[in-house]
This record gives structure tokens, C-alpha cells and sequence, in this order.
């Protein structure tokens, strides 16, 4: 029973966060005051091929989270996919640091969240 409650937690706290916010250990902290944010096509376009990314590795990471019926192996496995989230990131041509700030302004203005949406 602790087992299938322990990676029922882990299932749901991968699931629930957003991209931005599942590479926590390498986020810096948020600016105190709201501000416009200026991010340029193309590093929005970045952002996206990253996201889709993320979104993959995190679908991958969520099947095999409830498969496991072992915890520390759900750990390992949730480990594994915030390392390759960073991965992605960086792949994507952008700095984890430069993700989140765009990751933010996304869910926060709508303008962006448009921009974005006309990429995808």
C-alpha cells in the first residue's frame, strides 16, 4: 500500500508541474516585481522544440513511473527525466536560466502565450 501511495505522489507531482518548474535545482529565483519580458522569434522558437521535448520526456517518464513498483527506483526514474529535461533544453539552444524566464512570462502574458501558440 506505501509503495502504490509513494509513486501515485510521484506520478501526480511529475504530472502536475509544469516543464519549467520540474528542473527546480537549476532554476533561479523569480524576479520580485512583475516585468514585461522581451524574447525574439527565434528564441521562441527555441523554447518551443525544448517544450516539445520536455513534454515527451516527462509523457516517458510518467508510464514508467507507474509501472515501477519500487520507490527508489521511481526516484531514480524521476531523476532521470529531470536530467534529460535539462539536456533538452540545452539541445534546444537555450540555458535553463533563459527557459524558465520564457517558461514564466508564458504562463503569465497572454501576448506570449499567443506568440507561441503561432508557432506551435
Amino acid at each position: 500500500m506505501r509503495k502504490l501511495t509513494l509513486t501515485a505522489m510521484l506520478t501526480a507531482s511529475l504530472a502536475a508541474l509544469p516543464a519549467a518548474s520540474v528542473m527546480a535545482a537549476q532554476q533561479t529565483p523569480a524576479p520580485k516585481a512583475q516585468q514585461q519580458v522581451n524574447v525574439s522569434d527565434a528564441k521562441l522558437e527555441q523554447f518551443v522544440t525544448a517544450q516539445k521535448s520536455i513534454t515527451s520526456i516527462r509523457d516517458s517518464a510518467m508510464e514508467k513511473l507507474n509501472k515501477s513498483e519500487n520507490p527508489d527506483q521511481a526516484q531514480q526514474i524521476q531523476q532521470q527525466a529531470n536530467q534529460d529535461m535539462v539536456e533538452a533544453v540545452k539541445d534546444a539552444g537555450l540555458s535553463v536560466e533563459d527557459y524558465n524566464l520564457i517558461a514564466r512570462a508564458v504562463q503569465t502574458d497572454p501576448n506570449m502565450r499567443s506568440r507561441v501558440a503561432d508557432i506551435q
